[in-house]
Formats: C-alpha cells, structure tokens, sequence
C-alpha cells in the first residue's frame, strides 16, 4: 500500500513559483530553488547561501513538521537560536547605551521586513546588522564564539569592514536596515530596495 505523503511536502500539489530561479549573491549565477530548500552551493563559484524565498507552509505549524521536513525544521530553530544568543550577546555590551539597544532593536525589525520582501540569507543578514554597534575584533570573537560557518563568518565580516562586492545581495539589505535607522525622517535617504523606500515613507508618515 502506497504511503500518503503530505500534500504541503507533495510536489504534485506545488504551484509554478514554487520551484525559482535566485540570483547567488556573490557571482550573480541563476542557481534553482525549491521553496522548502534551506541552502544551496552555487555551481559556477561555490558559494553556500540560503534560499531568499523559503517557504515553511504547513511546517510551521504542523506537529509533524519535525518528522516530516526535519532538516528544515532544525535549520529554522539553528537560526532563531543563533539570532537571539548574538543580540543578547550584542545588548550586554550595550549595557549602558539605552539608545544604542532600541536602535539595535529597531534595526532587526527592519531586517526581518527587509528578509521577507527581499529575500537574502538571514543568518548573513541578522549577524551584520546585529554586529554593527561593536568593532570588528568583537564581532569576529563573538562569531567564533557561536562556532559559526566560516563561509557565513566571512560574509558577515566583508560587510562589516566595507570590502563585501558592491552588488552582494546581502550587503545592500545590512545597508539598507542602517540608514533606516541612522537617518532622521526628514533628511534625503537612498535606498537599494523598494521595500526599503517603503519603510521610510511610512515612517515619515
């Protein structure tokens, strides 16, 4: 007797977009993702990144989500973990800048947004932003720390100290996220993402 399998996990039951096309945020490659992929390794340079559009569907909710897609579900967990040890780790060096950890907290919002409109890998994006109030020597301490891929690592601290590629994917969202931050509503703003652009007018709104 067949075994069901569950129509969220069921590529029969996938719509079109489910299955794309993301642009490797290092070489510009066209490398395919399906929506439930939680990374893939870029044929033309190697590069291992997250899927900018992953889709948890019913695994969110599900109860046997940890049976059925347990890869997927592990990475997630991986990566709220990871999340939430860093900023903790980033606000208790902040301890006595009250204004330092309300824009740090602001600028992780803004990240999520800015992740879910834009796609991008997470863990690069959140590390950067959440990194950015302390020096260089703290964020790659703190990142070792946490045992973090050396590949993630590195990208994170190409961001930070300015020699990421101009048009690395990820960059342009940690740049973004600061200067949603850093600027006053009413001084002139440029941004590299239409969500971006959004934010800001709502802000100012």
């Amino acid at each position: 007797m067949e075994q069901i399998k569950c129509p969220g996990q069921d590529t029969r039951h996938w719509k079109p977009g489910d299955i794309f096309t993301a642009e490797c945020p290092k070489c510009g490659a066209e490398i395919e993702f399906f929506k439930d992929d939680t990374r893939r390794r870029c044929a033309w340079c190697g590069h291992l990144f997250y899927n900018p559009k992953i889709e948890l569907g019913c695994a969110e909710w599900c109860q046997y989500a940890d049976k059925c897609v347990p890869d997927l579900v592990k990475e997630k967990q991986a990566m709220q973990s990871f999340k939430e040890i860093l900023l903790t780790k980033v606000k208790d060096i902040l301890a006595g800048d009250a204004a330092g950890r309300e824009r740090l907290d602001q600028a992780v919002k803004y990240a999520a947004e800015l992740l879910k409109a834009e796609g991008g890998d997470p863990k690069v994006v959140f590390a950067a932003v959440i990194l950015k109030p302390v020096s260089l020597s703290q964020a790659r301490e703190l990142l070792a720390e946490l045992e973090t891929e050396p590949e993630i690592a590195a990208d994170v601290i190409s961001i930070l100290d300015g020699s990421a590629p101009e048009k690395d994917a990820n960059a342009r969202l940690v740049q973004d996220v600061l200067t949603l931050v850093a600027a006053k509503p009413e001084e002139g703003r440029q941004f590299a993402t239409r969500t971006a652009q959004r934010l800001a007018a709502a802000a100012v709104s």
